[in-house]
Protein backbone atom coordinates (compact mmCIF):
# COMPACT_ATOMS: atom_id res chain seq x y z
CA UNK A 1 0.00 0.00 0.00
CA UNK A 2 1.19 3.38 -0.71
CA UNK A 3 1.02 6.66 1.43
CA UNK A 4 1.15 10.15 0.77
CA UNK A 5 1.49 11.58 3.92
CA UNK A 6 -0.58 14.72 3.75
CA UNK A 7 -1.89 16.61 6.06
CA UNK A 8 -4.74 17.30 7.24
CA UNK A 9 -5.91 14.40 4.33
CA UNK A 10 -4.03 11.54 4.32
CA UNK A 11 -4.43 9.62 1.33
CA UNK A 12 -3.44 5.46 0.36
CA UNK A 13 -4.39 3.42 -2.26
CA UNK A 14 -6.28 -0.10 -1.69
CA UNK A 15 -8.09 -2.25 -3.62
CA UNK A 16 -11.53 -4.36 -3.23
CA UNK A 17 -11.58 -7.55 -3.34
CA UNK A 18 -12.13 -7.80 -7.41
CA UNK A 19 -9.56 -5.67 -7.52
CA UNK A 20 -10.90 -2.27 -8.21
CA UNK A 21 -8.58 0.94 -7.60
CA UNK A 22 -9.88 2.86 -4.30
CA UNK A 23 -7.86 5.82 -3.06
CA UNK A 24 -8.66 6.16 0.73
CA UNK A 25 -8.73 9.24 2.40
CA UNK A 26 -8.65 9.92 5.73
CA UNK A 27 -9.24 13.60 7.07
CA UNK A 28 -6.83 13.65 10.00
CA UNK A 29 -7.20 17.33 11.08
CA UNK A 30 -9.20 20.57 10.11
CA UNK A 31 -9.31 20.37 6.33
CA UNK A 32 -9.10 24.18 4.52
CA UNK A 33 -11.50 24.87 1.19
CA UNK A 34 -7.64 24.62 -0.21
CA UNK A 35 -6.76 21.46 1.12
CA UNK A 36 -10.18 20.01 -0.32
CA UNK A 37 -9.43 21.50 -3.53
CA UNK A 38 -5.84 20.17 -3.77
CA UNK A 39 -7.52 16.47 -2.94
CA UNK A 40 -9.51 17.01 -6.25
CA UNK A 41 -6.99 18.32 -8.59
CA UNK A 42 -5.58 14.47 -8.03
CA UNK A 43 -9.09 12.77 -8.11
CA UNK A 44 -10.60 15.33 -11.42
CA UNK A 45 -10.47 13.98 -14.88
CA UNK A 46 -7.01 13.20 -16.20
CA UNK A 47 -5.59 13.21 -12.97
CA UNK A 48 -3.74 10.61 -10.82
CA UNK A 49 -6.97 9.06 -9.41
CA UNK A 50 -9.44 9.77 -12.25
CA UNK A 51 -11.92 6.49 -12.70
CA UNK A 52 -10.66 5.29 -8.90
CA UNK A 53 -13.69 4.63 -6.03
CA UNK A 54 -13.16 6.66 -2.92
CA UNK A 55 -13.34 5.20 0.89
CA UNK A 56 -13.30 8.31 3.50
CA UNK A 57 -12.71 7.78 7.05
CA UNK A 58 -11.54 9.66 9.89
CA UNK A 59 -12.56 13.17 11.13
CA UNK A 60 -15.01 13.58 7.90
CA UNK A 61 -18.11 14.91 10.26
CA UNK A 62 -15.91 17.80 11.46
CA UNK A 63 -15.20 19.68 7.96
CA UNK A 64 -16.66 23.07 7.82
CA UNK A 65 -19.81 23.63 5.45
CA UNK A 66 -17.64 25.51 3.06
CA UNK A 67 -15.40 22.72 2.50
CA UNK A 68 -18.25 20.31 2.44
CA UNK A 69 -20.01 22.74 -0.46
CA UNK A 70 -16.30 21.90 -2.43
CA UNK A 71 -16.28 18.41 -1.76
CA UNK A 72 -20.05 17.84 -3.16
CA UNK A 73 -19.39 19.93 -6.18
CA UNK A 74 -16.59 18.73 -7.76
CA UNK A 75 -18.29 15.73 -9.42
CA UNK A 76 -17.00 15.14 -13.12
CA UNK A 77 -19.88 12.87 -14.64
CA UNK A 78 -23.18 13.72 -13.27
CA UNK A 79 -24.58 10.93 -15.28
CA UNK A 80 -21.97 8.15 -13.68
CA UNK A 81 -20.82 9.88 -10.45
CA UNK A 82 -17.31 8.21 -9.29
CA UNK A 83 -18.54 5.60 -6.31
CA UNK A 84 -17.98 7.22 -2.59
CA UNK A 85 -18.13 5.44 0.73
CA UNK A 86 -18.20 7.50 4.06
CA UNK A 87 -17.45 5.79 7.28
CA UNK A 88 -19.08 6.75 10.22
CA UNK A 89 -18.89 5.55 13.19
CA UNK A 90 -21.93 7.43 14.88
CA UNK A 91 -25.58 6.16 13.63
CA UNK A 92 -26.71 9.24 14.14
CA UNK A 93 -24.02 10.88 11.94
CA UNK A 94 -24.30 7.64 9.57
CA UNK A 95 -28.39 8.60 9.62
CA UNK A 96 -27.77 11.85 8.89
CA UNK A 97 -25.10 11.79 5.83
CA UNK A 98 -27.74 9.04 4.51
CA UNK A 99 -29.93 11.30 4.26
CA UNK A 100 -28.55 13.83 2.74
CA UNK A 101 -27.33 12.04 0.13
CA UNK A 102 -30.42 10.69 -0.66
CA UNK A 103 -31.51 14.07 -1.10
CA UNK A 104 -28.81 15.03 -3.52
CA UNK A 105 -29.87 12.38 -5.78
CA UNK A 106 -26.42 10.20 -5.99
CA UNK A 107 -27.10 6.73 -5.68
CA UNK A 108 -22.72 6.36 -5.77
CA UNK A 109 -22.55 7.62 -2.37
CA UNK A 110 -23.31 5.99 0.81
CA UNK A 111 -22.25 6.07 4.22
CA UNK A 112 -21.55 2.87 6.71
CA UNK A 113 -20.17 1.66 10.03
CA UNK A 114 -16.81 0.52 9.42
CA UNK A 115 -14.25 0.16 6.34
CA UNK A 116 -14.83 -3.73 5.87
CA UNK A 117 -18.17 -2.65 4.90
CA UNK A 118 -17.80 0.30 3.09
CA UNK A 119 -14.88 -1.57 0.83
CA UNK A 120 -17.76 -4.59 0.17
CA UNK A 121 -20.44 -1.78 -1.12
CA UNK A 122 -17.74 -0.08 -3.15
CA UNK A 123 -16.64 -3.32 -4.96
CA UNK A 124 -20.42 -3.88 -6.68
CA UNK A 125 -20.41 -0.22 -7.32
CA UNK A 126 -17.24 0.15 -9.11
CA UNK A 127 -18.16 -3.10 -11.25
CA UNK A 128 -20.98 -0.78 -12.67
CA UNK A 129 -18.90 2.22 -12.92
CA UNK A 130 -16.61 1.01 -14.56
CA UNK A 131 -18.68 -1.07 -16.98
CA UNK A 132 -21.44 2.53 -17.22
CA UNK A 133 -17.93 4.44 -18.01
CA UNK A 134 -16.59 2.25 -20.52
CA UNK A 135 -19.80 1.70 -22.31
CA UNK A 136 -19.62 5.83 -22.75
CA UNK A 137 -16.27 5.66 -23.70
CA UNK A 138 -17.00 3.32 -26.68
CA UNK A 139 -20.44 5.11 -27.53
CA UNK A 140 -18.04 8.48 -27.56
CA UNK A 141 -15.36 6.81 -29.75
CA UNK A 142 -18.27 5.61 -32.47
CA UNK A 143 -20.51 8.23 -32.36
Amino acid sequence: MLVHNRVPIELSELKTKSGHPIVRAKFVSEVTVRDATEYFAAVRAGAKYDGWGHLACGNVTGVSGEVRKVLSSEQTDQSNPTPVAVVLESALARMAASLTMRLSGNANTDSFKDEAEALAWLDGKMKAFVEKRAAASGSKKTG
